[in-house]
């Protein structure tokens, strides 16, 4: 990488300095950065998880972005879209004549040294999806190296450096970030209506970025798509490599079929291939929609060459990405469970999990996320509740807009409870959340908290207070 880099600038680059070096993808890359031998620094805005590991393994990490923390010993600078060209730091790399380079560029940069790239895009389902082959390829001793946005167990992070020519990356369509890596095997999990602050042309323009990022792989690479979706088939239409589809659907190449739940929701299933058998799956995360996203995974190992017993295993030991329907715990018979859910279709399918776990009554805490998504899928999220016993809205989470939409989570639960008739309440602190599940909660209970912000906080809180709660009751917590 250094010398790929070295080429690209027109100088060595031996030092990076990563703009908000504590994100989930940053710390990724300064990680794996590390482990190429680069000297790495950078700066957030608050200590983390993400910040206290990347310094105990050598990195110079500042708290508050400065000017005085740029200096002329670096060599290039990595940020992320959320940093304004005013920012301090940027400034100074300007008046020292620093080269920048934006995050998912930097990632396109990284894709380029690796001949076998795996792309995983989708308005859904990238995370698990691209962690589930990463940990395929980690058990059938392949090696591959990683960057994802979630933290995967095998890995014991977000991101790793392999000794192999195998990267899996999860590739965002936000912006089209997706657009700026390498990749010669691509995976389409769905594609929907999202990010329309930035996707003001609809479906169609989000179909023609998909396509887009299907043309990046060269003709003797091969594309994986759901082909139960018409949207995902138009996506890929006229591709030049190789197209292979998968689904619940006869029509497809690769068919899930004979699918089982356990009483926790987990689903087992058979695959076929050009309608012939090839193995039996018991997968350890739920729902139909993780049937599917093994299936993607199932067809990418085969087309590789991993070999039907290894990839049995590997999904078999799969427990899920971080905040992928995690469990956080059981008091009294009530579990709780959390989800990054962000989206009317990502809710939908982890309510639809939630239904296939025991439960008596099922709550959910939602904490919308972007004032825009709210807005423009209003009816969307509406109906993606339609199941569920109890909902507890908060406020809407959003670190990049203001709300000029005039939109407010009291608009969500009236309209839920006039079309489903589901008793909704909208509370705005945690610990009023918390204090409120604690007193109405009753025994085999399911709570789901579901959100891509910070309430996933809630659900510590809760089995936290439910313990003190029934100090003598049994309880059961996640697995260290």
């Amino acid at each position: 990488m250094k010398k790929h880099l070295s080429e690209k600038f027109g100088h060595p680059v031996e030092t990076l300095y990563f703009i908000g070096i504590g994100g989930s993808s940053m710390s990724g890359l300064a990680k794996i950065a590390l482990e190429q031998g680069f000297h790495v620094e950078g700066s957030d805005q608050v200590n983390s998880k993400y910040t206290a590991l990347l310094s105990s393994r050598g990195a110079a990490v500042h708290i508050g972005q400065k000017a005085e923390n740029i200096h002329d010993g670096i060599d290039l600078v990595v940020y992320t879209a959320a940093i304004h060209p005013d920012n301090p730091e940027m400034v100074a790399a300007d008046a020292l004549g620093i080269p920048k380079v934006e995050r998912a560029n930097y990632l396109g940069l990284l894709s380029e040294i690796f001949p076998k790239t795996i792309g995983v895009a989708g308005t859904h389902g990238k995370t698990t999806t691209s962690s589930m082959i990463a940990t395929i390829l980690h058990c059938a001793d392949l090696d591959p190296s990683v960057s994802i946005g979630g933290n995967i167990p095998v890995f014991g992070g977000n991101a790793a450096l392999g000794q192999s020519d195998y990267f899996v990356i999860e590739s965002c369509e936000y912006v089209d970030s997706f657009l700026k890596t390498s990749h010669n095997i691509g995976i389409i999990t769905n594609i929907e209506e999202d990010h329309l602050d930035y996707f003001k042309g609809g479906l169609e323009q989000i179909k023609h970025s998909f396509h887009e990022f299907g043309e990046i792989i060269p003709p003797d690479g091969l594309m994986i798509a759901w082909g139960d979706s018409q949207d995902v088939l138009d996506a890929v239409k006229g591709l030049k490599c190789q197209v292979v589809t998968y689904g619940l659907s006869d029509k497809n190449d690769w068919v899930a079929k004979n699918i089982t739940y356990d009483n926790n929701g987990n689903p087992a299933f058979d695959a076929y291939h050009g309608g012939t058998f090839t193995g039996h799956y018991q997968l350890r995360v739920p729902g139909q929609h993780n049937v599917l996203n093994a299936l993607a995974c199932i067809a990418c190992a085969d087309y590789l060459g991993v070999g039907t017993e290894a990839i049995e295993k590997a999904l078999d030991q799969f427990s899920g990405a971080k905040r992928r329907f995690e469990f956080r715990g059981q008091v009294d018979g009530i579990n709780v469970y959390e989800d990054y859910a962000h989206h009317p279709t990502e809710l939908k399918v982890v309510i639809d999990a939630c239904l296939h776990h025991e439960h008596n009554n099922l709550w959910v805490v939602y904490q919308p996320h972007s004032y825009s998504r709210i807005y423009y899928l209003f009816d969307e999220f509406v109906d993606s509740f339609n199941q569920v016993d109890k909902l507890i809205i908060s406020e809407i989470y959003s670190n990049r807009e203001t709300n000029e939409w005039d939109i407010f989570p009291e608009d969500l639960a009236k309209r839920i409870k006039q079309r489903h008739h589901v008793p909704s309440v909208v509370i705005s602190e945690f610990e009023d959340i918390t204090k409120f599940l604690t007193d109405n909660l009753e025994q085999g209970d399911l709570v789901l908290v579901a959100g891509a912000g910070d309430i996933n906080k809630v659900a510590y809180m809760l089995v936290d207070a439910l313990r003190e709660k029934y100090p003598d009751a049994p309880y059961k917590l996640p697995e260290a």
